[in-house]
């Protein structure tokens, strides 16, 4: 039997995401969020939600750029510091041994040691409650070679991305696969 819950945000698991801009003086600077994904697939974008105050929340209103680093899971420690350090009081890439590079089509650094970065403008911006989310269109998707198949496809279960469980405040690991999407259900379909 299900237990009725009070309404709160889950979905769970969540992506984790390393949303990065130039600062001040152009200091590269990395948000831990994972109030995200994909909004729309035609043209691609992706949504975040960024409290207004938080240190990257000005850089996303100011220059609506932004890279979107997927981190893997042997980048949790750097990830989560990443969230729980503010880019007012240190400089985040200085503290930790990632590497901030120079995006191609934004003005933002991407995360050289993630396995997928990709590159986005805002094209809406929603204050919604407690969160802006910001509504950007992908402009570019950079992938590290050893995260393609054969095919140039990201192998997702290569790149091992970090996922977060907000009610129990956990890093998770991604799981095995377990089929065939649009492919698995087929064996439930009634004979006509």
């Amino acid at each position: 039997m299900k237990h009725e819950l009070p309404a709160y945000a889950v979905l769970p698991p969540c992506q984790v995401t390393v949303v990065d801009t130039y600062g001040e003086n152009e200091k590269p600077n990395g948000l831990t969020v994972s109030w995200t994904g994909i909004a729309v697939s035609d043209p691609p974008h992706v949504m975040i939600a960024v409290r207004p105050g938080r240190y990257s929340h000005a850089d996303l209103c100011g220059r609506g750029e932004f890279t979107l680093n997927i981190p893997s899971e042997n980048q949790m420690q750097e990830t989560d510091y990443f969230g729980i350090t503010s880019g007012r009081k240190t400089d985040k890439f200085a503290d930790i041994s990632l590497t901030p590079v120079p995006a191609m089509h934004v003005h933002a650094p991407m995360i050289a040691e993630c396995p997928l970065s990709l590159e986005c403008q805002v094209t809406i911006r929603q204050d919604i409650g407690s969160h802006s989310m910001f509504i950007a269109k992908i402009l570019a998707v950079h992938a590290d070679e050893r995260i393609l198949d054969e095919n140039g496809k990201i192998n997702v279960t290569a790149m091992r991305p970090l996922s977060y469980d907000h009610a129990k405040f956990w890093y998770l690991g991604l799981g095995s696969v377990l089929g065939k999407a649009f492919s698995a259900g087929k064996t439930l379909h009634k004979s006509r």
